[in-house]
C-alpha cells in the first residue's frame, strides 16, 4: 500500500514511519525520500510488499518551495544551527541595490540544468559508516565530495530583502540547503533556509495527501496513481504461474525494451516485469 502524507514541521521522517506502523499494525514501512524535521510537505510512504517498488519511484523529480535569508550563514545551512550575520554595512548596501531581476539572472545562469554541489556537513550522508551530522556534532572533521544534480525548473515566488522565496523542481539527491547557501554566495552575500516545503513528487501533488493524524486505510493510492507510466497486463494462467515461481521466459508478451509492466491476476497485482535480452524478467514479485 502507498500513502501520501503531509509531513508537519518538527517531525522526522522516521517519526512518520513509526506512526504508520502503530496506526495500521504494519511492521514494514518505508518512504521515497527523507524530509528533515524543519521541512514540511509530501512524504510518499510504502507499506508491506509495496516497499519492493520503492526503487522505481525514489528517483522521482521533486518540487520544493523554500525561503532563503540572505543576511547570514549557518553551519547546517538552515535554522538548526546558530546564524552568523553578515556585516550591517554590506546588508544595507545590498538592500538598496539587489533586485529580483539580478537574482533571477543569477539563478538561471548558475542553478539550471546539471550542476555540481557540495551537500551540507549537517546531512544524513554516510561517511565511514557514520552519518555526517553525527560526526560533526562529535567534533570530527567532515569532508563531503561534490555531486552532480539537476535543476529542471525554477521560479522566484517573492523577494523582499533579505528574504527570497523560490519554487524549484530538482532531481533526486539535490540538497536545497546547499542551493540556498550557494545562491547567497553567488550574490556576494550568504544564504540559509528558513522554510522548506516539498510540494510535489513527480506527478503527485498535495491534493492527494493526507495529514498524518487523518490518514485512514481508505486513503491508499493505487499503483495506477503512483506509476501511470507503467502499463498493466493480465496474462494467461501459465504465464502467471511462471511469474509466481520467479521464472524468466521468452518475450511472448510483446514487451517493449526499456519499459516496465505491472502484472495483475484478477484484481491483485503480483509482479513488476520488463523485457531484457529477449526475455521477460521479474523486477519485483509478490508486490501486493
Amino acid at each position: 500500500m502507498f500513502f501520501l502524507i503531509q509531513k508537519p514541521l518538527g517531525l522526522s521522517s522516521f517519526s512518520v514511519i513509526s506512526h504508520l506502523r502503530k496506526k495500521f499494525g504494519i511492521k514494514k514501512v518505508g518512504h521515497t525520500g527523507t524530509l528533515d524535521p524543519l521541512a514540511t510537505g509530501l512524504l510518499l510512504m510504502a507499506t508491506g510488499n509495496s516497499t519492493k517498488l520503492i526503487p522505481y519511484i525514489d528517483k522521482a523529480r521533486k518540487t520544493y518551495v523554500f525561503t532563503v535569508r540572505l543576511d547570514g550563514q549557518t553551519p547546517s545551512c538552515d535554522l538548526d544551527t546558530p546564524v552568523e550575520y553578515l556585516d550591517s554595512t554590506l546588508l544595507e548596501q545590498a538592500r538598496g541595490t539587489l533586485t529580483q531581476e539580478t537574482i533571477e539572472k543569477t539563478v538561471q545562469t548558475y542553478f539550471s540544468g546539471k550542476i555540481e554541489q557540495i551537500p551540507p556537513s549537517y546531512s544524513a550522508i554516510r561517511l565511514q559508516g557514520q552519518r555526517a551530522y553525527d560526526m560533526v556534532r562529535a567534533g570530527q572533521e567532515v569532508i563531503i565530495s561534490k555531486r552532480t544534480v539537476e535543476i529542471f525548473s525554477s521560479k522566484i515566488v517573492s523577494f523582499s530583502f533579505p528574504e527570497l522565496t523560490i519554487e524549484m523542481e530538482v532531481s533526486v539527491g539535490t540538497y536545497i540547503r546547499s542551493i540556498a547557501r550557494d545562491i547567497g554566495e553567488k550574490l556576494g552575500l550568504a544564504g540559509y533556509v528558513t522554510m522548506l516545503h516539498r510540494s510535489k513528487i513527480e506527478h503527485m501533488g498535495e491534493y492527494l495527501a493526507k495529514k498524518i493524524e487523518d490518514v485512514t486505510i481508505e486513503d491508499i493510492l493505487s499503483y495506477e496513481q503512483i506509476f501511470p507510466h507503467f502499463e498493466t497486463l493480465s496474462p494467461s494462467f501459465d504465464i502467471l504461474e511462471k511469474l509466481r515461481n520467479g521464472l524468466k521466459f521468452p518475450n511472448t508478451l510483446g514487451l517493449k525494451l526499456g519499459k516496465k509492466y505491472l502484472v495483475k491476476d484478477g484484481g491483485k497485482y503480483i509482479s513488476l516485469i520488463e523485457e531484457r535480452e529477449g526475455e521477460v524478467r521479474i523486477c519485483a514479485n509478490n508486490i501486493e
